[in-house]
């Protein structure tokens, strides 16, 4: 296994997240969402949609900090996987939750799944 290629690799993810949120908001999310018509009418579909597409790009960097812990200490990878899933989903869930004001379906599986896999730590 190359470290070299794995730190690699993790330095494109960020790159390509970074650029997907970017680029990807200013054109596809943006002109799409400009629309207000059928599935847009609805704020909260106007909102999960954003959301989803910015929320791969955190995903591509928690992939990346796993990737770059291999590398750097790889008996912390367990630790960096549970920290950082954990801290990412239990952040979306309460974010999801809260700007959705409790109607997006998805809020109690998303922060069950962080603070799942930070309890894991403490088992």
């Amino acid at each position: 296994m190359s470290d070299a290629l794995l730190l690699a690799a993790a330095l494109l993810l960020v790159v390509t997240a970074v650029v997907h949120s970017v680029v990807g908001e200013r054109r596809l999310i943006s002109p799409v969402l400009a629309r207000h018509d059928g599935i847009l009418k609805s704020p909260l579909a106007r909102f999960v949609l954003r959301f989803a597409w910015h929320i791969t790009s955190v995903a591509w960097i928690v992939i990346a900090l796993i990737l770059a812990a291999l590398v750097l200490d790889p008996t912390a990878v367990r630790w960096w996987a549970a920290v950082g899933t954990g801290a990412i989903f239990t952040a979306i869930g309460a974010f999801t939750a809260l700007s959705s004001r409790g109607r997006h379906i998805g809020w109690p599986f998303l922060t069950g799944i962080g603070l799942t896999a930070l309890a894991s730590l403490l088992a």
